[in-house]
């Protein structure tokens, strides 16, 4: 076995973020979370690789899972457990031929600093990964793009000319969504939670329109936007907005469904009023998740990794400085605080 020392703050004593309470009734916040000092992990065994955690990606969807059933994104999350999400890690050591000392590498992990891991869990980054930016693995180029690229590309079958409606436009998956719609030659419309989201849709991403869905109905806002109808709605935020998408959407429109941030805190889901619409005008929504289509990703990374060298689509992330940033970064991902994915940077 051989080891190595990975560069800035990582080489510290070992901490974890544990779920140390249960959300009340205001909702998930950074006091529900707290951070611990924990024995340093074991050296790694057979096809093992012990890891020093760089960049952590927080994922709303999360929410959904605390104290909660397991899911296809993972356990259900219970007091003292730790969480996990996609990260990007540097090799500390290894037994496993696929992975060496220095090697950076993208996989779901502990909120821990330090953790030992199956090398099958983990998936080598290119030569180039630190010219493209690590935080790009956890973007663009990283679960959220995959899951993004997954639903509109496969699971919508987004085509050009089309007119598509991305709720949450500037988050992670939504940021990543607007651009793949547009690279495939659609018109795109957003909504976000604040001007500078919006400046971000319109100004940079290459969103048409896009609307706040604090300023009013968003039925309203979405015929405004879109007066002649939408073709698919890519859905990140369920409620309101996909009722307003279900009036909107043309004769046989479809919608995906790839989460539902306006109800992973309520105590009572809102389901849509107007289903019924469904009926009379045959549309398809369909859910998805991500985990069930990792066949996918080849076409995708050789796809979007063009995008993203060739300057057409971008990551959009918020960072977070420092480990114990964890449960605030969190939290403030799911109060939409940042724009893109928040990411914790833990170098």
């Amino acid at each position: 076995m051989t080891t190595h020392s990975p560069a800035g703050g990582v080489a510290g004593p070992v901490r974890e973020v544990r779920l140390d309470r249960y959300p009340g009734a205001e909702g998930v916040t950074e006091r529900d979370f707290a951070v611990f000092p924990v024995t340093a992990p074991a050296s790694p065994g057979p096809g093992e690789a012990l890891v020093a955690l760089r960049r952590l990606g927080m994922n709303a969807g999360l929410a959904s899972r605390i104290g909660g059933p397991d899911t296809a994104y993972g356990p259900g999350v219970r007091l003292g457990d730790v969480p996990g999400s996609d990260a990007v890690v540097e090799v500390v050591a290894s037994r496993d031929p696929a992975l060496r000392p220095g090697d950076l590498a993208v996989g779901k992990v502990p909120w821990r600093t330090r953790s030992v891991l199956p090398a099958s869990a983990l998936r080598k980054l290119p030569p180039d990964a630190a010219d493209l930016g690590l935080e790009s693995f956890l973007t663009v180029l990283g679960h959220v793009g995959f899951t993004a690229w997954t639903g509109l590309v496969r699971v919508g079958r987004v085509r050009e000319g089309e007119t598509v409606f991305v709720s949450g436009a500037a988050g992670g998956v939504g940021s990543c969504a607007v651009q793949f719609a547009r690279a495939r030659g659609a018109r795109v419309i957003g909504s976000a939670g604040s001007a500078r989201k919006l400046a971000l849709l319109t100004g940079v991403l290459g969103a048409e329109a896009a609307f706040d869905h604090h300023e009013g109905p968003a039925a309203d806002a979405l015929r405004a936007a879109a007066p002649g109808g939408i073709d698919l709605f890519f859905d990140n935020v369920g409620g309101e907005q996909l009722e307003a998408a279900l009036e909107v959407l043309r004769f046989r429109g479809r919608a995906v469904l790839c989460g539902a941030a306006s109800q992973y805190a309520r105590r009572e889901v809102r389901g849509p009023a107007n289903y019924v619409r469904m009926i009379y005008q045959e549309l398809t929504v369909r859910g998805f998740t991500v985990t069930a289509h990792e066949e996918l990703r080849p076409a995708f990374e050789e796809e979007v990794g063009a995008l993203v060298r060739d300057g057409v689509v971008r990551g959009v992330h918020t960072t977070a400085e420092g480990f114990d940033a964890v449960p605030a970064a969190f939290a403030g991902t799911l109060a939409g605080r940042g724009l893109g994915r928040t990411i914790v940077s833990v170098d």
